[in-house]
Parts: structure tokens; C-alpha cells; sequence
């Protein structure tokens, strides 16, 4: 269920750099969360130059939105979140003012994958 959808400005990672930042996402999801990879989802959107902007100016902004079941503890959250900063930063080569990384959590019956509902986080 974990869906991550990455938004950065086009030519900020080529095609390569996505797969890589994509494996490496997955094996931290997989790694924190416990869950199996087939559940972990990375979708990539660029947006064109001029079309990002922070503090009302352009900027190369990138955005990290990611949704996850409810059930997870405060701590889980700071921790994933802190780890996934770290790998944008690495893989993006933007400065912290340009990185905006925001978590959603929807109850497990709100999402269905694999023709099923998704079972309670445990």
C-alpha cells in the first residue's frame, strides 16, 4: 500500500538515478515497515523549469508525498520520514529548502491492492 509519488523539476534525475532512488526507497519501506516489496509503489512526475516555486519564487523544488495505512506509531513516522529526507537529498542534490516530503495515512479499509482490502497495520 505504501505509495510514494515524487515530484522534482525535469532533468533533476534521469532515468537511472530514478530506478536507483526508487530500489532504495523499497528497501527502506521494506526494511522499516516489514511489509513485502510488491507493496511498495514509487511513481515519478517531473514538472517543467518555471514551475516550481518556494517563498513565491522559482525553484527546483523537491516534493515527496507519501501514503501510508493508520496504525503507525509517532516515532516509526519521525524515523521514516528522517531516512527518506536523507535519500532525496543524496539522490537529488538540492538544497534542504527546496525538499518537502509530506505523510498521509488513510485506514486500512479506505485502501484496496491486489484485489483486496488492505489488512490493519500490526
Amino acid at each position: 500500500m505504501p505509495l510514494y509519488t515524487i515530484a522534482t523539476q525535469a532533468g533533476t534525475l534521469d532515468g537511472p538515478r530514478k530506478a536507483s532512488l526508487a530500489a532504495e526507497i523499497t528497501a527502506l519501506h521494506v526494511e522499516i515497515a516489514g511489509v513485502p516489496k510488491e507493496w511498495v509503489h514509487v511513481l515519478f512526475q517531473d514538472y517543467a523549469p518555471g514551475s516550481g516555486f518556494s517563498a513565491g519564487q522559482p525553484a527546483p523544488m523537491v516534493s515527496l508525498s507519501l501514503t501510508i495505512r493508520t496504525g503507525r506509531s509517532a516515532d516509526y513516522k519521525r524515523n521514516l520520514l528522517t531516512r527518506l529526507w536523507a535519500l532525496l537529498r543524496t539522490a537529488t542534490a538540492v538544497s534542504d529548502d527546496q525538499i518537502v516530503i509530506g505523510l498521509q495515512e488513510v485506514p486500512p479499509s479506505d485502501a484496496m491492492e491486489m484485489a483486496r482490502i488492505m489488512p490493519d497495520v500490526s
